[in-house]
């Protein structure tokens, strides 16, 4: 009988412990080069699912979200550059936000397209680090906050480049 017991103790453990990760934290791999040099295809990060429930969302937070395209389902990482009501342009390769231009030193590759919009109520306006190489809001437009699944709050992998955003 108490076999029984100590083995139901550590399933509900078990239990408990997912349940924490999966309303906290949320492991992610990138894919792609859409976000270098920021993160490498291949790196890991950590999600907080619950920053995403709250809905606070700052310029310059890099986020997952779900997207539906030609090439199917997949889970996108992207960085915040506007929020609901910025005025987002982008003229001969510089990104202004609500006309002032964004100092980028994050970036790859030259931002091309010239755009003039306003990000719409519970959306975000998301632009990937490596510009030439990025399938994002030029693209798609803004996405919904209702498609977010995490705000990456920790790289884990690899250990070189460990550390929190």
């Amino acid at each position: 009988m108490e076999i029984i017991k100590e083995w139901f103790k550590t399933i509900i453990y078990a239990c408990i412990v997912v349940l924490i990760l999966y309303f906290f934290a949320w492991p992610v791999t990138i894919e792609g080069e859409s976000m270098e040099p920021t993160f490498l295809d291949g790196d890991k990060v950590i999600t907080s699912r619950v920053l995403t429930m709250a809905e606070k969302y700052d310029v310059g937070d890099i986020v997952v979200f779900h997207m539906v395209d030609s090439d199917g389902q997949r889970d996108v990482i992207k960085r915040v550059i506007g929020v609901a009501g910025d005025k987002i342009e982008i003229k001969n390769g510089v990104v202004y936000r609500n006309g002032t231009a964004l100092e980028e030193e994050y970036i790859s590759g030259d931002t091309q397209g010239d755009i003039s919009v306003i990000v719409p109520e519970k959306s975000l306006f998301v632009l990937g680090d490596n510009r030439a190489y990025s399938y994002d809001s030029r693209m798609i437009g803004s996405i919904s906050q209702k498609d977010l699944k995490g705000k990456v709050i920790f790289r884990w992998y690899p250990f070189y480049h460990m550390g929190a955003f």
